[in-house]
């Protein structure tokens, strides 16, 4: 048998070149590595991009686009913190409708005008809801898709009854409450009660109290007040008005007066002696309580 060439098995065991082999597979793997790394970085900037615009946040269930509609489907709870639509229609499912609720804060409804100013025209809260600017709005019964109330017929007729109504102006036919519950008409400022065809007022026990006046009055019938036990007035509120002669002492009566057109009462003292009349006109100049 031959031996080999010297020259053929040096090149055979060259340490140089086993050496660039090792380096062109590690330069390779590296290579693919880093396109893996960049693929994966350009997908998370993608689904953070997605994710942004969507407004997708921690306790979305189940979001569904709908093509050619333009129309977005969401279900289950969802938390949201600012929801923009440019139609402004929020709409539910017939047999599951949809709630807006805060916690532990106000749902504010705000409409931008087309210099981009945003105006609050719907606030719903605790203390109370306000509603601002609307040409129409209607309040639904969701089980029975009873209406409610509606800014285009404004009655309010709520199956159940309110247990608080704040308004400033209502115009109503009837107003009742329970049997066995009272009925409280409540004001800061002013409260009138009136009617086009006369009021009449029905209970129980019906009991007026102001920190000012008390004003009745009839335009075009008379006023009666009726009270199948009587009818009482706190005369402690009612002013005394002295007489001509100045006051006098040790009187237990007096005479009760009204005022014409005013309608002020007032009360007179009348004299323990028979022998003086009193009527409404005997009071001094200078206290006169009609002027």
């Amino acid at each position: 048998m031959g031996k080999a060439p010297p020259q053929l098995l040096d090149d055979k065991y060259d340490l140089s070149k086993c050496q660039m082999y090792h380096e062109k597979n590690s330069f390779a793997f590296w290579v693919v590595m880093i396109l893996l790394f960049s693929l994966a970085l350009g997908n998370l900037c993608l689904t953070l991009t997605i994710t942004g615009i969507l407004k997708i946040y921690k306790g979305m269930e189940n979001i569904e686009l709908i093509q050619g509609e333009e129309t977005v489907k969401f279900f289950g709870n969802i938390d949201f913190d600012r929801v923009y639509k440019r139609d402004g229609k929020l709409e539910g499912f017939h047999d599951e409708p949809m709630e807006i609720t805060g916690e532990n804060g106000p749902v504010s409804i705000n409409l931008v005008n087309r210099n981009g100013h945003s105006h609050n025209k719907i606030h719903f809260s605790k203390n109370g809801s306000v509603l601002k600017g609307l040409n129409h709005f209607e309040v639904k019964d969701a089980v029975t898709g009873r209406q409610v109330f509606s800014t285009s017929r404004p009655s309010y007729n709520m199956p159940e009854g309110a247990t608080m109504l704040h308004t400033h102006l209502v115009n109503a036919g009837r107003i009742a409450s329970p049997i066995n519950d009272t009925l409280k008409f409540q004001t800061r400022n002013k409260f009138t009660l009136k009617g086009t065809e006369g009021t009449r007022m029905e209970a129980k026990e019906i009991f007026w109290t102001a920190d000012q006046n008390i004003f009745l009055k009839s335009d075009n019938g008379s006023m009666v007040i009726f009270g199948g036990n009587g009818v009482y007035i706190n005369v402690n509120s009612i002013p005394i008005v002295q007489g001509e002669h100045g006051p006098r002492s040790a009187s237990s009566q007096y005479k009760l007066c009204v005022c014409y057109p005013q309608g002020r009462i007032f009360r007179v003292p009348v004299p323990k002696s028979h022998n003086m009349r009193v009527n409404c006109a005997h009071f001094g100049g200078r206290n006169d309580p009609c002027a």
